[in-house]
């Protein structure tokens, strides 16, 4: 089997475990084969290695409903590995993964909206 942490995409360097450069940013290794962590790409958040693809893109697609077959579907640059390894990143790293989760709810934001265009209808109306 090809193991896709040993290639080379769009100019990144990924070899063995160790840490490198993702587009000339130092990665961040996981505990985790496929899933890394780089700032500056997803917020910080763990995406999947050598694709820019958010773990949490992956899960809410799963949790939604969609099968790792759909998953596959709708990004076929990810292998069957690389979101297994998503999915089983999310529940060893549940807390995290939750949290991440929330704040990307409508149910989060909706509020914060809601002030901030409260208040700039009252600074347009001052």
């Amino acid at each position: 089997m090809y193991d896709q942490t040993k290639r080379k995409p769009s100019g990144n360097v990924l070899y063995g475990r160790q840490n490198t450069k993702y587009g000339g940013k130092p990665v961040e290794r996981t505990d985790h084969p496929y899933v890394v962590k780089v700032r500056g790409v997803g917020s910080g958040e763990p995406v999947i290695l050598g694709t820019g693809i958010i773990v949490r893109t992956v899960v809410e697609q799963y949790q939604l409903g969609s099968t790792i077959e759909d998953i596959l579907w709708d990004f076929p640059q990810l292998s069957s590995a690389q979101i297994h390894d998503a999915l089983s990143y999310y529940h060893d790293h549940r807390e995290e993964m939750d949290r991440l989760l929330e704040h990307a709810s409508y149910e989060y934001w909706q509020p914060i909206i809601e002030r901030m265009t409260h208040e700039r209808t009252e600074n347009i109306s001052q």
